[in-house]
């Protein structure tokens, strides 16, 4: 019988960068020092291709092949507790479906699925776009990102999908503690199904209101720390969570680096100082300005407590 701990949706789950070389074009082999960084902390899941991941940049062969090259590299690393989700996005149904089949061979535990972006739509059109995708047979993992979609997904779309046995959880982004409280609540209704908080500045509330998972992108820059916030949440310590919560808070606020703007240069950049990933970030995204350089650095001298790793000298 499968139990919560198979389910991909549970523990820390780190949203993965994928390491670009200089043409932009996706190196699994670029991104192995991170990778090793995670499997030490003990990190078991990943999930590439989203936001972090610059998913809806790249070319569907290059996901496909960056996934395939860091799944065998992860599960070597991370042993038998190993788990990869891969993000499928569109702006409709018809090209996630074509994202998904072109996963059809990899070892992949669960598709991550977000709602159509650019039109909006009913509740009816996004019920009819998760469950074509659930009907593709593998595991989906609903992904909640209004911010990006433009397209919320309601506690009733919610209800409705757990009749959809292979949808097996919800990665939330919104930002709304109250609704969220509403998934997790909503995910009691059924075995199997679990939410994830995908906010980084959230993640010990999150658990406090029931998360099965927390997703924070800081995690790749400490990800003992948002293990240790985990594990303090989910064994009801939220006294504890909360102070490893300020920690992770003084991690996301290198992302007001670039206010109103994605994290993914800045999140690079800062890795790549700690000599774990390369800079470089799919168009239009343009790397750190010398001002900005300076400024991350400062930044990241001020969080070593947190990060444990050396920032590479000026010039490197």
């Amino acid at each position: 019988m499968a139990t919560a701990a198979d389910n991909p949706v549970t523990g820390v789950i780190i949203p993965l960068v994928t390491a670009l070389d200089r043409r932009g074009r996706p190196d699994a082999a670029a991104v192995q020092p991170l990778l090793a960084h995670l499997a030490a902390a003990g990190i078991t899941t990943l999930m590439l291709a989203g936001t972090n991941g610059e998913g809806p940049l790249l070319p569907v062969d290059g996901v496909r092949t960056y996934a395939a090259e860091v799944s065998a590299l992860w599960r070597e690393m991370a042993g038998a507790s190993a788990r990869i989700m891969v993000t499928a996005v569109g702006a409709g149904t018809r090209e996630v479906m074509r994202n998904l089949e072109s996963l059809d061979d990899l070892d992949l535990d669960a598709a991550v699925v977000l709602a159509p972006y650019y039109f909006r739509h009913t509740e009816q059109e996004l019920h009819a776009h998760f469950r074509d995708a659930a009907s593709h047979g593998r595991p989906v993992v609903i992904y909640n990102s209004p911010g990006y979609t433009g397209n919320p997904i309601p506690v009733s779309l919610v209800r409705r999908l757990l009749e959809e046995p292979n949808i097996v959880g919800l990665k939330d982004s919104s930002g709304d503690i109250a609704l969220f409280s509403q998934f997790c609540h909503t995910a009691g209704e059924r075995a199997g199904f679990h939410v994830a908080q995908g906010v980084e500045r959230q993640l010990a509330e999150g658990l406090r209101q029931g998360a099965a998972g927390v997703v924070p992108g800081v995690g790749m820059l400490a990800p003992a720390l948002c293990a240790e916030l985990f594990q303090a949440g989910h064994d009801g310590d939220h006294a504890t969570a909360a102070v490893r919560q300020r920690d992770v808070d003084r991690l996301a606020a290198l992302f007001g680096l670039r206010p109103g703007v994605s994290g993914v240069v800045v999140v690079k950049t800062a890795l790549h100082l700690l000599g774990l990933c390369p800079p470089y970030a799919a168009a239009p995204f343009l790397p750190c300005t010398e001002t900005e350089l300076a400024t991350l650095r400062t930044a990241l001298a001020g969080i070593h407590d947190l990060l444990g790793r050396d920032v590479a000298p000026a010039g490197h």
